[in-house]
């Protein structure tokens, strides 16, 4: 097998994609997260990409913070949720620890 024959069937396979959000919940100025979508919109090979994000329940911060600032989590999520639907995601948000 030639490897011009290995490059052309590595350039056609799916591309998958997994970017872990920690604290930058934004996608216009997420460097990461933006090369991932240019990965997986490629015409020539799409791909899917799975945006995580991990709700730590044993998280200092999390457990010590305000009603408030719990609220404020919650809506930066579902506006990063709404903006991966915008591009044909969605934010894939689970409890664990990370």
């Amino acid at each position: 097998m030639s490897s011009s024959t290995v490059k052309t069937d590595i350039s056609i396979s799916p591309v998958a994609v997994m970017h872990w959000f920690r604290k930058g919940l934004r996608l216009h100025d997420n460097p990461a997260l933006l090369h991932a979508l240019s990965l997986v919109n490629n015409k020539q090979s799409p791909g899917e990409i799975y945006p995580v994000y991990v709700v730590d329940s044993n998280c200092y911060q999390l457990l010590k913070c305000s009603v408030l600032r719990a609220n404020f989590l919650l809506e930066c999520l579902q506006d990063l949720d709404r903006s991966l639907r915008d591009c044909g995601s969605r934010l894939y948000v689970t409890t664990g620890d990370p």
